[in-house]
């Protein structure tokens, strides 16, 4: 992905690089997200007469686009050749449906920064104001003070960090860093050093395993963010009296299976085909917290697909939810060079993961 870096960065998204193969259409790479980025499918672009010519005719000339009314969406295609047999297309997408989930987007953001924001600025005023009047100024007050400063600048940083990563991801620059490592110990201490925040909101966690211990390769970092948005995710949609969540693996030769179970709210099935989608919140009364940006279990999803594996999810209304996730059961026989550091940061990650809980 290296060698399109610059030009990813200098066009707009999505992306396909593709060649001709025989006079076939072959797909080397892409970030379209195939359910729910434009609405296309590999069938839909391999089977394209007009992007396949796009494709010969660039190979041939060394650039060239056109607008292909097609499939369910308007595209403006541009391409441009980048090797001998080679040729990057991206899509200018015009599509009001498109447009308006970005509109959304960008109105939720705005209202998601600047409710931090505003705590911060009047707790420091109040601080502030104690001082310029001499009052007295106590211990407990400062302790609630500073509390919704930290809290909300964490709440900040979360966004920030959800809105780089899936820019990142979208542009091919993800920094997967597998290593092989036993998944079982990971999760496990995962649930372990969360287990206090989660009391904190009148539920319960609980680990399960088929298998004491299977080392396979995996990035941990992204793993962490996985795990802790899921379970973040089932305090958010929990029940006002005691929930439950289930965190629970089992194996095959083949596969590692991850399920987060929980027993909140649930989610209806019009809403379960659009949890993955970018963009989208999904405004349930029956919620607790009832804010998001939509980015969330989107950037899971793109996660989950950096380990070749896949994330579905099944609920029934009012009586639970559970995310399973699916990766290889294999080892690496180069590993990268991870940066991971357990004991550093991981109580820093959860309390900036449940930053938008506890407002």
């Amino acid at each position: 992905m290296d060698k399109y870096k610059n030009i990813l960065f200098e066009n707009p998204r999505p992306f396909i690089i593709a060649q001709l193969e025989n006079d076939r259409l072959i797909i080397n790479e892409t970030n379209i997200d195939y359910q729910n980025n434009i609405e296309i499918s590999l069938r839909d672009i391999k089977e394209n007469i007009k992007i396949k010519g796009l494709v010969e005719s660039t190979l041939e000339n060394n650039s060239d686009n056109m607008t292909i009314k097609c499939i369910k969406n308007k595209f403006n295609l541009k391409s441009k050749k980048v090797s001998e047999n080679e040729v990057i297309i991206w899509f200018e997408i015009e599509d009001n449906l498109y447009d308006l989930s970005k509109a959304n987007f960008l109105s939720n953001l705005t209202h998601e920064f600047k409710t931090p924001l505003n705590l911060i600025f009047s707790s420091v005023q109040l601080i502030n104001k104690k001082i310029e009047n001499a009052r007295t100024f106590s211990y407990n007050d400062m302790e609630k003070y500073l509390k919704i400063i930290n809290q909300n600048s964490y709440r900040i940083l979360k966004l920030v960090n959800n809105i780089s990563d899936d820019n990142r991801i979208d542009l091919g620059h993800s920094n997967y860093s597998p290593t092989n490592a036993n998944i079982i110990y990971f999760i496990e201490d995962i649930c372990g050093s969360i287990e206090p925040f989660v009391k904190s909101n009148n539920m319960s966690i609980v680990f399960d395993t088929d298998i004491e211990e299977l080392v396979i390769s995996f990035d941990m970092e992204k793993m962490e963010r996985i795990i802790l948005n899921l379970i973040s995710n089932a305090v958010k949609f929990r029940k006002s009296n005691e929930g439950q969540i289930i965190i629970s693996i089992t194996h095959n030769d083949e596969f590692v299976n991850i399920r987060v179970n929980d027993n909140g709210i649930g989610i209806s099935k019009d809403n379960i085909e659009k949890i993955f989608e970018k963009y989208v919140r999904l405004n349930d009364e029956r919620s607790i917290i009832k804010e998001g940006t939509g980015i969330g279990l989107s950037l899971v999803k793109s996660l989950v697909n950096l380990h070749c594996g896949e994330i579905t999810v099944d609920s029934e209304i009012g009586k639970w939810t559970e995310f399973n996730i699916k990766i290889p059961n294999k080892i690496s026989i180069e590993e990268s060079i991870g940066t991971y550091e357990k004991d550093l940061d991981r109580v820093e990650k959860i309390r900036i993961e449940f930053s938008d809980i506890y407002a």
